[in-house]
């Protein structure tokens, strides 16, 4: 089993331009697998979310499908605003590997709730192996009650 050992952000831009179209980040996250995932070279799905947190850290919520994993936040006081996510495919093949994750963000969109102040980033990594737990919901189907 894959253990994520740090999670940084590399570059982020010191000022960004209020409904500036994007803006690049760079995420770097350190990994390292166990001797059994370097073995059978074992594949993983790790999964970046990009927050921007307003408050009290959400507690995330992961319902791991292998490339299709999804974080529902459980929120102590008010949401932080997701941006983005990127979802990078990799195999075990060396004991610790360095992943460098540059993404574009609309940094400068302003919604409602969201400070126009600053921004507090941070990312939320989850690695999913490729035999592993899958989970999925249902889409909502609703149904009449009739007397």
């Amino acid at each position: 089993m894959a253990k994520i050992i740090s999670v940084t952000l590399g570059v982020i831009p010191e000022e960004i331009i209020l409904n500036d179209l994007t803006s690049d980040i760079e995420v770097q996250t350190k990994i390292e697998f166990h001797d059994l995932d370097i073995q059978f070279d074992m594949e993983y799905c790790l999964q970046l979310f990009v927050y921007d947190v307003r408050g009290t850290l959400d507690t995330p919520v992961i319902i791991s499908n292998w490339d299709e994993s999804q974080v529902i936040s459980v929120s102590k006081d008010r949401n932080d605003h997701f941006l983005g996510k990127s979802v990078i495919m990799l195999s075990a093949n060396e004991k610790s590997q360095v992943i460098e994750t540059s993404m574009a963000l609309k940094l400068g969109h302003k919604s409602e709730g969201s400070s126009s102040i600053s921004r507090k980033l941070e990312v939320f990594a989850t690695i999913a192996p490729a035999v592993g737990r899958s989970s999925k919901w249902s889409k909502p189907f609703e149904s009449r009650i009739v007397v």
